[in-house]
């Protein structure tokens, strides 16, 4: 039972360092890695065995996890390039974008108090749209290694995520 803590998470699967990677492989190495290592099969193993198991186990989930979300691997994408999101100042300071962050709260709020399934729906897709646009921008500055810039799109994604989690919780 052998697996190394030092590699990345890109290079535990096996995958290019990249926004867009193919989930049918990540996928398949992860019920790969499952059928490996699962505590489960390692029931009658020493206590050794065990704990390697967990250990290994709860980091390929973590991975996975990470690599499977497009928020959490593009912060991670950086990390690994030596820029932490999680230690700098994570305000905005784009005028424009606070602007647009107090009407979406509002119309967050509006489609909250009304109990509309329907403007809900079509919030979410609107949320998610503007997800998407962030996600783009990030994959171009950060492929043009252009990192405080990708950096801010990822800011901008987590509000998007912030208020869709917000809902969620409170619709």
């Amino acid at each position: 039972m052998a697996i190394d803590f030092n590699q990345n998470f890109f290079e535990l699967f096996e995958l290019d360092y990249s926004v867009d990677i193919n989930s049918e492989i990540l996928e398949k190495k992860y019920l790969n890695f499952q059928k490996n290592f699962h505590p489960d099969k390692f029931v009658n193993a020493s206590d050794y065995e065990k704990r390697m198991s967990l250990q290994i186990t709860s980091h390929i989930n973590e991975a996975y996890k990470v690599l499977k979300n497009d928020y959490l691997k593009s912060m991670y994408l950086l990390k690994i390039k030596g820029y932490d999101i999680d230690n700098q100042n994570s305000t905005i300071s784009d005028p424009s974008f606070l602007m647009h962050q107090m009407e979406l709260r509002e119309e967050s709020d509006e489609i909250m108090s009304k109990k509309n399934k329907n403007l809900k729906k079509d919030f979410f897709i609107k949320l998610n749209s503007l997800k998407k646009k962030f996600q783009d921008d990030f994959k171009i500055k950060y492929e043009s290694e252009l990192f405080e810039e990708a950096s801010d799109s990822i800011k901008k994604m987590k509000f998007y995520i912030s208020i869709e989690n917000d809902l969620k919780r409170n619709g």
